[in-house]
Order: C-alpha cells, then structure tokens, then sequence
C-alpha cells in the first residue's frame, strides 16, 4: 500500500501482509537427499482475513475456556504485525483429566484456522534402540517432518498427548523441547536423514492427561488422582513464549460447554446453520445432562450433538 507522497503507508495491519513466498522445510547436508521430497516448496497456510480482528479470534465456540480466546487473537495479530500472512502459534499447552474437551478446543483451533491437525504421542519419540554397539536405523522420519510431508503444509496444528500414567523419559522430554521451541526450532537436524528442518512453523499443543478419580464421577471440587503436569524442560519453554491453560468443568460454565460443542457441531456441518438449529441441539445436550448422574465426557457431547443434528436434518426433509 502506497500513500500519498509516494511512500509505504504502515497506518493499517493490512499494509504489514505480504505474499507467502515459496517456503521449504528441508534443507540437506552434503550430497544427501531430503527425505519424503520436502527440499521443494510447500504451503503455509490460514492467513488473509483468519487473522483479522473479526476472523477466526471472534468465532464461538471456546468461551467455556478461560484464556482461550485471549490467547488465539494475540496469535494473529502477532502473525499480521510480524507481516506473516498464516497462522502460528506459540506452544500452548492444555491440561485437564479425560472428558473435559482438550481435543475439541485443538480442532476448534485447527478447524478455524484452516491448517491441518495431527495428534501424536510421546511414544512416537521414542529414539530407536541400541544393541550397545550402535543406533538402529530409523525407517521413516519423526512424526513432525512426517505430519509436514503429508500435509503439504508446513505450519500444521500438532497435539501432542502425554500421559501422565505413563509419563516419556527425560531423554524424549528435552527432544521434544527442542522441537517445540521457537527459538531453536528453525534449524533442527535430523542427524539419520542429514537434514536440517525447519519447524518453526508448526502449532504445537501440549494435551496433558491427568488420572480422574477411579469413581469416573467428575466432581468439581475434588482434586484428580494424577494432577496433569508438564514434564519440567517442557514447563520451562511454555510458561517462557507459550501459554498453559487448564481446561475443566466447573458447574458454573457447564452449560457454556454445552453451548459451545452445540456451535461447534453446528458450524462443522456446513456455512448456514441458523440460530433455531444450534438452540435444538444445545437443549438436546442439556436433556442427554440431565439424564446422567455423572459428569458427561465432552466426546458423548459431540456424538450426541451429532446425532441431533442428522435427526432434525431428517426430518425437514420429510
């Protein structure tokens, strides 16, 4: 954008976004190959209006989540400043014990943002064994460079699961820091492929599973067996340039829940959804609530909400 007398106009966000230019994950070493074909450009994508002020930041959907919000609309107005015409984030890490919707608000993002999503565990860090003479070889790259090369995306979301009944050794813990973090993560080698990649690109979201209370009764005021924690090299790079957000179920924001995983199905079936549709659904859920003595895992949620949905679609058919 030009002003006036002829020079950069820099008064609106819109004039800091340029072009993507052609962007290459893989970089080898000496007269090695990339593997799986990434020494050629691939996209970086969820820019243009996603990242406006009334884009992906202003969508319901993740109010039942205290910071969320805050947290994906400071992402893109650090992405439009930067002139980064994609989405990125910095490492966010959600905590919370099994049911509550950590992997609804990952797709919320992913869907959103209109990147691609992968989940991942920490056993697929795992360094390959040894014989006490020497590394086996590895097949195929890590899980990173694999979720990039079939993608075709080179800022994908990726969920990461950590368990905390079965916690990863320290070993897989600072590998994964250095995958994670912005700082040193735009040139990680690959020391088996002889590659440096780029990783730099990739939203990376920490899902920690704590251990519920045995009962599976979710009781707002009890404590888990196993809080969800992050290992403490993981902790130390999220708390530093990324945000850690506790996802639960209070009672209080219950029916917010509710409400939110009601639009959220409701928006993934397709552009026009009208307000009568999501209240039908929403009412379905606060049915399916009421006719339960325990707290509702936010997957019976969505496959209610789901159901819902194709029975009304059915019957404005008939």
């Amino acid at each position: 954008m030009m002003a006036t007398n002829g020079k950069p106009d820099h008064a609106t966000p819109e004039a800091f976004i340029t072009d993507v230019p052609p962007f290459v994950v893989a970089h080898p070493m000496g007269s090695n190959i990339a593997p799986l074909g990434l020494d050629r450009p691939i996209a970086l994508l969820g820019g243009n209006e996603r990242l406006s002020p009334g884009g992906m930041s202003s969508v319901l959907g993740i109010d039942h989540v205290e910071g969320l919000r805050s947290f994906v609309a400071e992402a893109c107005r650090r992405q439009m400043t930067a002139g980064r015409d994609w989405y990125h984030h910095t490492p966010l890490a959600l905590l919370g014990v099994h049911g509550v919707g950590k992997g609804a608000v990952a797709h919320w993002i992913a869907r959103n943002a209109g990147v691609p999503l992968f989940r991942i565990t920490a056993e697929e860090f795992r360094l390959p064994g040894s014989d006490g003479d020497h590394r086996m070889a590895r097949a195929l790259p890590c899980a990173p460079v694999l979720a990039m090369a079939a993608s075709c995306c080179a800022n994908p979301v990726i969920v990461l699961e950590i368990d905390v009944d079965a916690p990863p050794t320290n070993e897989v813990v600072e590998a994964i820091a250095v995958m994670i973090d912005p700082r040193r993560n735009a040139r990680w080698i690959d020391h088996d492929y002889q590659t440096i990649f780029d990783l730099s690109h990739i939203s990376w979201i920490l899902e920690v599973q704590g251990r519920a209370p045995v009962s599976r009764v979710y009781d707002h005021a009890a404590a888990p067996v196993i809080p969800p924690e992050l290992p403490g090299a993981l902790a130390s790079v999220v708390e530093a340039i990324g945000s850690i957000v506790k996802v639960d179920a209070p009672y209080e924001r219950e029916e917010l829940r509710r409400l939110d995983i009601a639009i959220g199905v409701c928006a993934g079936s397709g552009p026009a959804v009208d307000a009568a549709t999501i209240a039908h659904v929403h009412a379905s859920l606060g049915e399916l609530a009421r006719s339960r003595t325990q707290h509702v895992p936010c997957a019976d949620l969505i496959r209610h909400a789901q159901r819902s949905l194709a029975h009304l679609g059915s019957q404005r058919l008939r």
